[in-house]
């Protein structure tokens, strides 16, 4: 069996990318198939993986897996994030990315020029440079403990996909759209064209994401995403919306729930990742600019300080040919 979650941050800013990430995890043994009542359930971390997880605000001995708006508040808690997330890559066999290009491909999520990372970055030399808050020498003894990595083994972390969708490409399928939700659920196209592949090899697939912007029906979009399948409707409600799509012996269960990055470990890490990636994308955006503007503060890139960085920037940005198009989103 194969259960994914997926989350998003960036999808209120003005300023930096929206990231969408795909955690995925997969049952250990021959078996593909469990008829058991509940058997589509993801694993629960917290349960699992006791020993090496707490929830935000948890045992500081422990790496912190939960929603990132809980672990990250007040400024606090970026390096929480980014051992949760190096933990979770190195669960995939990735190992440890060195600079933010190479962490960029190990989580498929295209090259620093798909990602909107230049001119950024350019001067900034992002090759040669670790981008992480923590040490590498502070890794090595989290990393040897294996904390997602459950004692029993019966299910494993095997794969994290990531979609950066950078200013000027929101700006393009906004235009093209009309609906900044039609971007949004973009980025979720791709990752769930993902898990569909996936699921030719006869595994259930399981898919849980939080629901889009309070949406609660979803059939008429996943039909244009997937056409070729037939698609079941459940349950629209708030506090649920699911469906099943299959095709052949291919099948995939894909759920909306709010709050789903709460009480979902896989949805949590996917917050995690995605979180992290946005807040390194920020690193080089904000690091270009306060190099040429003094006194310039940094941005989240958030609506009325993203205003601020605006008005500070514009002039600047406009005489060296990046025009608002490429760094603004127009929502």
């Amino acid at each position: 069996m194969r259960w994914i979650g997926i989350d998003e941050a960036g999808y209120g800013p003005n300023l930096g990318p929206l990231v969408m990430t795909a955690v995925e995890a997969e049952a250990s043994g021959p078996g593909t198939t469990d008829d058991r009542p509940g058997a589509g359930a993801a694993p629960d971390l917290w349960t699992d993986l006791a020993p090496g997880i707490d929830r935000a605000g948890g045992d500081p001995a422990r790496i912190w897996v939960d929603d990132s708006k809980a672990i990250l508040r007040g400024g606090k808690g970026r390096d929480r994030l980014e051992l949760t997330c190096l933990a979770a890559i190195h669960a995939t066999g990735r190992g440890v990315p060195a600079t933010l290009a190479t962490l960029l491909e190990a989580l498929g999520a295209g090259t620093a020029a798909e990602a909107e990372l230049s001119p950024w970055f350019d001067e900034l030399e992002p090759g040669t440079r670790w981008p992480w808050g923590c040490s590498p020498e502070s890794l090595a003894p989290m990393l040897d403990a294996r904390p997602l990595e459950p004692a029993a083994g019966t299910w494993r972390l095997s794969a994290i996909d990531v979609v950066v969708v950078g200013p000027a490409r929101f700006n393009a399928e906004l235009e093209a759209t009309g609906l900044k939700s039609d971007v949004h659920f973009s980025a979720f196209r791709r990752l769930l064209g993902q898990a569909w592949d996936r699921a030719g090899d006869g595994r259930p697939t399981f898919v849980t994401g939080d629901k889009h912007g309070g949406r609660h029906y979803y059939l008429e979009s996943l039909s244009r995403a997937i056409p070729d399948a037939w698609i079941d409707r459940g349950p629209e409600t708030p506090e649920l919306s699911r469906y099943t799509i299959r095709a052949g012996a291919r099948r995939l269960e894909l759920t909306f729930r709010p709050r789903a990055d709460g009480d979902n470990g896989l949805v949590a890490l996917a917050s995690i990742v995605s979180k992290v990636v946005r807040e390194l994308w920020m690193d080089g955006f904000n690091a270009y600019w306060c190099a040429r503007i003094p006194g310039l503060r940094p941005t989240a890139g958030y609506p009325v300080d993203a205003r601020r960085f605006r008005l500070a920037i514009e002039s600047a940005a406009v005489a060296s040919g990046l025009h608002p198009e490429r760094w603004w989103r127009v929502k």
